[in-house]
């Protein structure tokens, strides 16, 4: 084990890390980093077998029950690994951040909440104002040891694909002794509210993909509204929108831009455009505001962008016409049922009812069937008017007529 602790610049990420400590990189979340391996170096153990991802070919899939006796690095043994390398690093350049990745899953490790300690010193003593970062699956978070261990780091990227029992399954391959994905979810509710009692992030890191063969995919409509009404409830710091990469044996396949773009923008409605960001290739993270913004830019000419003169007249003339355009300012910013509808103006159901009835004959808006509900969101066109109608007071200007 001694010979497999030494420091590795050079150790090739892509594959499995025979060292504790390597890098540094460069991170497109974190900036520059320093890698800590906390598993045993030179053997690759995770709790999934993830459909994207480029290592599982070479990873073993275990439980938590089952690595109690695997050559783990003790927490003394991280911790001076870390100590021998931070203050040669210190001359050539300040590093932003320490981040537990490896081979595998790092929450596996049975003494994590001592390792983060140890490391949380050793930072302390040669690099301070450095962050302590983890990167993991989630898989095990229904054990309240690890959301305790966890919620000492300062920052921590947590994996959730799905919030749907069938396709966690399908995407994530979990091994077959962990709790289920409502298990998961809570726990991971628990670190929520851990790291925020202690000052800490939380980053949720989900891959929109298509499962090659069955055609599932996570970026259908309906999973992704599961899956930001539990976001609005978990309320993290940022969320991050990934697409596979390339990889020998991966059974997945990135949906396209369109979709992802979609995903980003309901996600956003729910959550906020300055907490959603897409990370495309080697790309820093992008703001979800700055390409749905674009997005809306080219498409206010695109065929069918333009309200008719029958549509501008609806929310300028007669009577209702300051209701409908509530209506439309009330739905450009999340999707909405008409019960919804109802409150956000102040309505009986009845009267919501007739007036978005008017203005899905007009083109403004259309319906969205999820389930028995029928939700209701804005079109081109609807976004359009209401962008002229702000711009150009009460009267919208004369090209859109």
């Amino acid at each position: 084990m001694r010979g497999a602790l030494s420091y590795d610049p050079l150790a090739d990420t892509s594959g499995l890390v025979s060292t504790i400590v390597f890098g540094p990189n460069v991170s497109r979340r974190l900036g520059r980093v320093l890698g800590i391996n906390i598993l045993p170096p030179g053997k690759g153990m995770c709790t999934y077998a993830c459909a994207y991802c480029p290592l599982a070919h070479v990873l073993e899939l275990v439980g938590p029950a089952e690595v109690a006796g695997a050559p783990w690095p003790s927490p003394e043994q991280v911790a001076s690994a870390l100590s021998s390398v931070l203050p040669e690093l210190a001359d050539a350049f300040a590093l932003d951040a320490l981040v537990l990745i490896g081979n595998g899953e790092p929450t596996l490790h049975p003494e994590l909440k001592t390792v983060l300690a140890r490391l949380a010193e050793a930072r302390d003593a040669h690099a301070p104002g450095c962050r302590l970062a983890v990167f993991t699956n989630s898989s095990t978070l229904a054990d309240g040891r690890v959301v305790e261990a966890l919620s000492r780091a300062d920052y921590v990227v947590a994996k959730l694909d799905a919030v749907d029992e069938e396709l966690w399954r399908a995407i994530n391959r979990p091994h077959g002794s962990l709790p289920g994905l409502k298990n998961i979810l809570s726990g991971l509710a628990g670190l929520a509210r851990g790291l925020d009692a202690s000052g800490g992030e939380l980053v949720i890191s989900i891959t929109l993909l298509r499962l090659a063969g069955s055609g599932l995919t996570n970026a259908g409509e309906r999973h992704l509204r599961a899956l930001a009404a539990f976001l609005s409830r978990l309320t993290p710091r940022q969320v991050h929108l990934e697409l596979p990469l390339p990889s020998p044996g991966c059974r997945a396949e990135p949906v396209g831009k369109r979709e992802l773009l979609t995903a980003a923008e309901l996600l956003a409605d729910e959550l906020g455009r300055d907490r959603v960001f897409i990370l495309a290739g080697s790309t820093l993270p992008i703001p979800a505001r700055l390409l749905i913004g674009a997005r809306e830019a080219l498409l206010e000419e695109a065929p069918g962008a333009r309200p008719s003169e029958t549509a501008i007249l609806l929310l300028t003339e007669g009577r209702g016409a300051k209701t409908r355009l509530r209506i439309l300012e009330a739905l450009s910013g999340k999707h909405m049922n008409c019960h919804q509808v109802a409150r956000a103006v102040g309505l009986s159901w009845w009267s919501a009812q007739r007036h978005l009835e008017r203005l899905l004959a007009a083109g403004l808006i259309r319906a969205v069937e999820v389930g028995r509900r029928t939700y209701y969101a804005l079109t081109l066109a609807g976004a359009a008017a209401l962008r002229a109608l702000k711009k150009g007071g009460e009267r919208p200007p004369a090209r859109l007529l």
